[in-house]
């Protein structure tokens, strides 16, 4: 892990970041604003509120993201890790139907959070040329409550430690 201090303008507190690589989805998703993720990390009110509406009990929220997956972790039931796995891939972007567009399996997730102005795969792109850590300090940034620094995810309304309603730069 990589740590950095960084200071901008847009926080009124000086911010370290760590640089986690367990956090560099094989999809291209950032895993370190995964509701899944941030629940089991933050615990709390967050916690209760994943366990309700996915309907999962508290106990099998866990993970530590996509590069540090172990059996009790949640994504290890994700159809395109499994995908990955039985293909002995790393990334989707290894994938010839990935390069096509012919996966239907990564075009509905590419589909679906880019209309929440994430593109996994230009996310893919960057990591494919080894632009990792680059990309994860700006996920890191760019998932964060603008009024406490505490990280969030894609699914809050609000931040979950101080309240503040949630703007995603």
């Amino acid at each position: 892990m990589l740590r950095l201090t960084l200071i901008f303008a847009v926080f009124r507190f000086p911010l370290e970041i760590m640089v986690n690589r367990a956090l560099v989805g094989r999809c291209g998703l950032y895993c370190g604003a995964c509701g899944i993720y941030r629940a089991y990390k933050d615990d709390g009110d967050y916690l209760d509120m994943v366990s309700k509406s996915w309907d999962m009990p508290k106990g099998k929220i866990r993970c530590e993201g996509c590069q540090a997956l172990t059996p009790r972790c949640w994504g290890t039931g994700c159809e395109r890790v499994k995908c990955l796995d039985d293909k002995g891939y790393e990334f989707c972007y290894e994938c010839e139907k990935f390069e096509n567009r012919s996966c239907e399996k990564y075009e509905y997730i590419a589909s679906r959070y880019l209309e929440r102005g994430e593109d996994v795969r230009e996310s893919l792109r960057r990591i494919k040329l080894g632009e990792t850590d680059q990309w994860l300090e700006e996920q890191e940034m760019r998932w964060r409550c603008l009024s406490c620094g505490h990280p969030i995810s894609w699914y809050g309304e609000k931040c979950f430690k101080c309240g503040a309603q949630i703007r995603v730069t």
